[in-house]
């Protein structure tokens, strides 16, 4: 079988949804390329200019380098893959959990602020081609949403840090709320520089990124299923691993000197115990966004009341000073709202802290003193108040949440088993 028959074609019988042709094969290419020693020079060699910053002057910060870099620069490889594929492909562009399967292990891909009950997919697609996606739900475990946006240029290059000298607006964007989906849970929709009838997305030439984004609100929900189909002739490209390495080491410093920024220009910077406004969101995502940081001592903890607000989803999560998220199959820094116990009157509270204070809503820091956190609501009905979807926000200590009332427990014994049942649901959207 040719590289096109196998890039577009269906995972094969008894293989895992996500482990297409194209997924396998870049997960194999990253792995041969991590190995190379003038890689990890490179590495070195940023390592050494970041340790100079004060983000890695910190406790936190310095403990979690090493890891971050890791994370970015598998990040920026796999969207080097996506870019020099032979033909267009949907591959998972970004997991920051390692995963075991086909053989192999895929180590965490992250850039920042990566959402655990997202599955991020792509394809780098040519403006100027017409191409067609041909896609699947399963009905019975559909995901909360799903968003599809059309961006010019490519995750290799990320847009300059003022975003005033870049239009992040998306080419086009819909959502699974504009498909027409057929009983059987099928879909489709075209994609091409000239308006076409039906569910359309209109591109513009050069070099585009396609992005797939299924929202799980719980992790039993499935991804969709997803085919790229060129519909014009491709050419295919014959890219060798001493080609992606060249580009590699030209685009990896740039790339982390950017993501490694990006916490100072996110919502202005943010640092102490503090939570922003609630923001809109553009693109296709219909919702709202607050961001935080935390910086606690070991007795201290962060109680924080949301409102769901009905929203579609609604997930909370803790990420490191980088904005890079620790394994939340090992680490319970996400909670979205079928994981969370609401109080009585529909809100949710939260308590973050290093330690675990036997609250079942418990948000762990990963034992960090500092780091961030991002709090979403997407495909959110009607026009709600935006002053109501955080209740409260105050810093405690540890001895103090026992007397507070409404806060559910949990035993030690009772914390084992939720996190291993954590573990094994995400492990469901691989398998």
């Amino acid at each position: 079988m040719n590289e096109a028959s196998r890039s577009t074609g269906r995972h094969g019988a008894g293989r895992p949804l996500l482990a297409t042709q194209a997924q396998i094969a870049a997960e194999q290419t990253l792995i041969r390329l991590l190995r190379d020693p003038g890689l990890r020079a490179v590495q070195a060699r940023i390592r050494n200019e970041l340790a100079d910053t004060p983000r890695a002057q910190t406790e936190s910060g310095a403990a979690t380098l090493d890891h971050a870099i890791s994370e970015w620069t598998n990040s920026l490889i796999m969207a080097e893959i996506a870019l020099h594929r032979p033909v267009p492909s949907i591959i998972l562009i970004t997991d920051n959990t390692p995963r075991t399967w086909m053989g192999h292990t895929v180590p965490g891909v992250g850039t920042s602020g990566d959402n655990p009950d997202a599955v991020y997919r792509m394809a780098v697609i040519d403006g100027t081609c017409r191409y067609e996606v041909a896609g699947r739900f399963d009905m019975a475990n559909r995901p909360a949403q799903v968003t599809l946006e059309l961006h010019r240029g490519t995750k290799v290059s990320p847009p300059p840090m003022d975003s005033k000298k870049s239009d992040l607006t998306p080419l086009a964007s819909i959502s699974d709320r504009d498909l027409d989906i057929a009983q059987d849970g099928t879909f489709r929709f075209t994609i091409g520089p000239v308006p076409a009838a039906g569910v359309h997305m209109t591109s513009a030439p050069g070099y585009l990124s396609l992005g797939f984004r299924d929202m799980l609100t719980d992790w039993s929900q499935r991804p969709s299923e997803l085919e790229l189909r060129p519909l014009d002739s491709t050419p295919q490209r014959d890219v060798s691993d001493e080609d992606l390495l060249r580009a590699i080491y030209q685009d990896l410093p740039p790339y982390i000197r950017f993501w490694s920024g990006f916490p100072e220009m996110w919502f202005g910077g943010l640092h102490g115990n503090m939570i922003t406004p609630v923001q809109g969101r553009n693109g296709s995502l219909s919702g709202f966004i607050a961001a935080l940081s935390y910086d606690l001592t070991d007795d201290e903890a962060i109680v924080v009341t949301m409102d769901p607000k009905n929203a579609g989803y609604t997930g909370f999560q803790l990420l490191d000073p980088w904005m890079i998220g620790a394994d939340v199959t090992r680490h319970q820094v996400s909670l979205n709202t079928s994981q969370s116990q609401a109080n009585s009157d529909g809100t949710i509270t939260y308590v973050i802290s290093k330690s675990d204070p036997g609250i079942r809503n418990w948000l762990s820091t990963s034992g960090l003193s500092q780091g961030l956190g991002i709090v979403r609501w997407q495909a959110v009905p009607g026009r709600p108040d935006i002053e109501e979807f955080v209740r409260s926000f105050e810093v405690v200590k540890h001895a103090e949440l026992s007397e507070m009332p409404g806060l559910s427990r949990l035993t030690p014994e009772q914390r084992a088993q939720q996190l291993s049942d954590r573990a094994e649901a995400y492990g469901m959207r691989s398998s």
